[in-house]
């Protein structure tokens, strides 16, 4: 099989959809024109025409990820990473086990220079129209203090990448305060002083007012504030309008190739609105 430079590549198996969801939304994102390429069981073959290598299993959502890709090799989120390696320009979309599809891309993808391990970004709408890039949201609920200058230098360039000369980081904290929260908060702030664009310390409602460009903090806290903003969008009398302009899946960053990471409960329609995003990452050549 012959896959085009700048496909997406989709782990069909992925989500609690699986596998209707992702051929719903790639029809849909193949009828605009994108080059989508599924990843899955053999019989995906008897139900799209789409283009279909064929993977050996899945890593359970509710699975230790570094044991199940141990367990499975040619499980789909891995031979998708496999193949966004092997094709030139291509993006792996994934709305799976966060672990799995963050494993699956350090084996098949690599790391970037001076990354440890990598950072889920999302791209959070702003009512003003604007957006703050939030991270980390869910690839390492507990990070080392030490982790929190690359990840601040990953989200800054994220922002640089949408637009934003000079991106102003932020530590998510409970007060602005020096010397505020936790014994980890604390340590990364004394980090992050003197980096590049950081500003300090910022509360919960400084991320919606704009305050910084870049929040930065632990994968456990950022994907509940991230949770938090979508059910409280959820509510909204224009929830049609932020659903249109939100993206519908996070950023990997820290990883030799684009990968974007999608909730599991995504639906058929997420599944075609990410799928655009990611195409427009290759035409782009959006690398993180």
């Amino acid at each position: 099989m012959t896959i085009p430079a700048g496909a997406v590549v989709v782990d069909a198996m992925g989500g609690d959809h699986a596998p209707s969801a992702a051929l719903d939304g790639a029809a849909v994102a193949a009828g605009r024109g994108v080059d989508v390429v599924l990843c899955g069981d053999a019989s995906l073959r008897d139900r799209t025409d789409l283009p279909v290598v064929v993977a050996d299993g899945v890593v359970g959502m509710d699975e230790d990820a570094a044991l199940g890709l141990r367990r499975l090799p040619d499980a789909s989120i891995r031979v998708a990473a496999r193949t966004v390696a092997d094709v030139p320009g291509s993006v792996l979309v994934s709305a799976g086990s966060t672990g799995a599809t963050v494993g699956a891309a350090l084996l098949e993808l690599g790391r970037l220079d001076g990354v440890r391990r990598p950072v889920v970004a999302a791209r959070v709408p702003l009512p003003d129209g604007g957006t703050v890039v939030l991270l980390d949201v869910g690839a390492d609920p507990d990070p080392q203090a030490e982790a929190y200058p690359t990840m601040a230098r990953l989200g800054a360039a994220h922002a640089r990448a949408m637009g934003v000369d000079h991106p102003r980081v932020g530590l998510l904290n409970m007060g602005v305060e020096p010397r505020k929260g936790t014994r980890r908060t604390i340590a990364a702030e004394g980090l992050l002083t003197g980096t590049v664009g950081f500003v300090g310390n910022i509360e919960p409602a400084d991320v919606l007012r704009g305050a910084v460009d870049v929040v930065v903090c632990d994968g456990f806290t950022g994907n509940l504030v991230l949770k938090t903003i979508e059910g409280l969008s959820a509510g909204m009398s224009d929830v049609a309008d932020r659903r249109a302009t939100r993206d519908r899946a996070a950023h990997l960053l820290g990883v030799r190739g684009t990968v974007l990471v999608m909730h599991g409960a995504a639906t058929g329609e997420d599944f075609a609105e990410a799928v655009s995003l990611a195409a427009r990452c290759a035409t782009a050549g959006t690398r993180q």
